[in-house]
C-alpha cells in the first residue's frame, strides 16, 4: 500500500519512512504541499501523513484540497507539534482521521497507520462511491459534473471545484485566501477578482437561492459562506439550518 508523507523536518521524515517501509509500505516523501498535490493529480495513494506546517501550502490546506477533490475515504493522519485544542479541533473538522503530537513514537505511529488501513479495507466497497448529494444537488466526483433536480449543469472544471469546496463546507465561512489557494495553488492578489467571477458563475448556474434551499452569501472582509436555508413563508426571510453530507454508495 502506498503512503504519501508531507514533512519538512528531515529527522521526522526519516523516522516515518523507516518505520513504515520496514512494515512493507510504499512510502513517498514530500517537503512541499504543492509537490504532493501534483503527485495526486496524476497518481493514487492509500493514506496521507501530513505535517501542519510544511511551507507555503501547508498540511491543513492539502487536507482541504484532498477532501474537496478526492472525497472522504482516503485516510489522513496529522503528525504535528501543534497541541492547542482549537488546532486539533480544526484539523478534525477539516477531515483528518487521526492526530499525533510530536515527538512521534515509532510503534504508535505504525499502530495508528495500520488501524487506518483496516478502516479502509472495511469500507472498500464504499470507496468506489462517486456521487455526493446535498439536497437537490448531486455531485459526480468521477466525472466532475453537477446535477440540479436531476438536470445536468454545464460547469467548467474550476466551477466544479469551487462548488464542491463550498458544498463540503456548508455553514462554514470559507476565507478568500483559502479558496484562492485551494483553487489556484497561490495566495496572489491576482486571483482575487477571478474568485469573485467564479462565485458569481456558480451561484447563477446552480440557481442557488430560494428554489434550491441554499444561499451563498458574501461575508464582508472574510470570504463566502454557503448555507442551507428554510424560508419563512409569510416574511420570506431565510433562516439557516445545518445539513449533513450524504454519500451515495455503489455509483
Amino acid at each position: 500500500m502506498k503512503i504519501l508523507v508531507l514533512e519538512r523536518n528531515f529527522l521526522d521524515a526519516a523516522l516515518i519512512q523507516d518505520a513504515l517501509i520496514s512494515r512493507g509500505y510504499d512510502v513517498h516523501h514530500f517537503n512541499d504541499g504543492r509537490q504532493l498535490i501534483r503527485y495526486l493529480e496524476n497518481s493514487t495513494a492509500d493514506l496521507l501523513i501530513l505535517d501542519w506546517s510544511s511551507g507555503p501550502f501547508a498540511g491543513i490546506e492539502v487536507l482541504g484540497w484532498v477532501r474537496a477533490r478526492m472525497g472522504v475515504w482516503m485516510p489522513v493522519l496529522f503528525a504535528t507539534n501543534r497541541t492547542a485544542e482549537e488546532e486539533v479541533v480544526a484539523a478534525f473538522e477539516a477531515g483528518a482521521d487521526e492526530y499525533m503530537i510530536k515527538p512521534l513514537r515509532r510503534e504508535e505511529l505504525v499502530a495508528r497507520v495500520e488501524a487506518l488501513m483496516r478502516r479502509v479495507d472495511s469500507h472498500a466497497a464504499q470507496s468506489h462511491s462517486s456521487r455526493i448529494e446535498f439536497g437537490c444537488y448531486s455531485f459526480d466526483l468521477r466525472n466532475g459534473t453537477i446535477a440540479v433536480h436531476g438536470e445536468l449543469i454545464d460547469t467548467s472544471p474550476k466551477e466544479f471545484e469551487l462548488a464542491s469546496l463550498l458544498f463540503r463546507n456548508i455553514d462554514r465561512i470559507m476565507p478568500r485566501h483559502t479558496l484562492i489557494r485551494l483553487l489556484w495553488g497561490s495566495d496572489m492578489n491576482f486571483f482575487s477578482r477571478g474568485l469573485d467571477t467564479y462565485v458569481y458563475r456558480v451561484r447563477r448556474k446552480l440557481r442557488i437561492g430560494r428554489e434550491s434551499g441554499f444561499r451563498l452569501r458574501t461575508v464582508y472582509s472574510q470570504g463566502y459562506c454557503l448555507e442551507r436555508c428554510i424560508w419563512d413563508q409569510p416574511s420570506r426571510s431565510p433562516m439557516t439550518k445545518s445539513i449533513g453530507l450524504q454519500v451515495v454508495a455503489g455509483v
